[in-house]
């Protein structure tokens, strides 16, 4: 068998199918053939599908070349424009340093001049002392009052020493007593009655809670019974308060049905005598209907010169009678 739309077989396999120049193979070459065929075909596809992707990544790297090659003149613009701002920042600080340094120069010269000056004045002060107490007498009187000075300091370094030597053996003395005090407190008898102690006041807290735990019980069940009471009598009093109000819903029911009745009784009454009412008065226009009939054909027979007994109309006399 033969597909539609493939190539008809080569000359060299119809040679290699039987050699004798015939048109027709086995199925086993055919399907050969036909593998033959179908592999072309794949590797075709797999060539065309490898030469587009390779145009595609050719195209991928292109423009991503293109983009880096964008990124990098940006970004040097971008470098160049911070390396200017850079630039005129650095030398604006440059220049408001060098304002900052001149003003700071200026305070330190301003300083060292009134330095200067003080140290001045202080030397011609200390002159001028000197000049005026530079006596014999003056310089006796200043040794005698630094002997002096130097004997009571002297005797406060003597007292201050005492004083810091009593107060280091107070502090030993506190220091040994606080040492006895701890050790006896931690003797094993002491020990032992702190731990009894201990003992007797948990089983003392355990009873109190025992006691107090069972009042609270007791006083809950109280409580309980009470609140239970109380909510049995307030639903026997809601029930009896709910029976009240059934009763009286029946009653005022039957009270409106009975006003409806009679609502209904009255009308009918009413409509009763608005219907015999009625009926007297068609009774009453259809006799006085008749009568002026009546008359009318009474008046017929007379003369008809005569209008002075002439009786009226039907609708007058109906009217009339109405």
């Amino acid at each position: 068998m033969r597909r539609s739309g493939d190539a008809a077989p080569k000359e060299e396999d119809l040679q290699r199918s039987g050699g004798d120049g015939k048109e027709f193979m086995t199925k086993s070459e055919y399907n050969r053939w036909l593998l033959r065929q179908e592999n072309s075909k794949m590797a075709d596809d797999a060539r065309q599908s490898a030469k587009a992707g390779e145009e595609i990544i050719k195209e991928r790297l292109r423009k991503h070349t293109a983009q880096g090659l964008s990124r990098q003149q940006a970004a040097m613009v971008q470098m160049k424009k911070a390396s200017e701002s850079l630039e005129a920042h650095r030398q604006q600080n440059l220049s408001h340093g060098r304002k900052v340094y001149e003003e700071v120069a200026g305070w330190r010269t301003g300083a060292k001049q009134t330095k200067e000056d003080w140290a001045t004045y202080g030397k011609g002060i200390k002159e001028a002392q000197k000049k005026d107490n530079a006596t014999a007498a003056s310089i006796a009187a200043m040794r005698e009052s630094k002997q002096k000075q130097a004997a009571a300091t002297r005797s406060d370094d003597q007292l201050k020493e005492a004083e810091r030597d009593k107060l280091r053996k107070d502090r030993e003395k506190e220091v040994a007593h606080a040492a006895q005090t701890v050790r006896a407190d931690t003797s094993d008898d002491r020990v032992d009655a702190a731990k009894r102690t201990f003992f007797e006041q948990r089983l003392k807290a355990a009873q109190e809670t025992r006691a107090q735990s069972a009042s609270s019980s007791k006083v809950r069940t109280e409580r309980n019974a009470t609140w239970n009471e109380s909510q049995q009598k307030r639903r026997l009093k809601a029930k009896t308060a709910r029976g009240a109000a059934l009763k009286s819903r029946e009653a005022m029911l039957t009270q409106k049905a009975e006003a409806a009745a009679e609502m209904r009784q009255k009308k009918a009454n009413l409509t009763d005598t608005h219907k015999e009412r009625m009926q007297e008065l068609y009774l009453e226009k259809a006799a006085a209907v008749k009568a002026v009939i009546a008359n009318s054909i009474f008046n017929e027979s007379e003369p008809t010169g005569s209008a002075v007994g002439k009786p009226a109309s039907p609708k007058a006399a109906i009217g009339s009678t109405a």
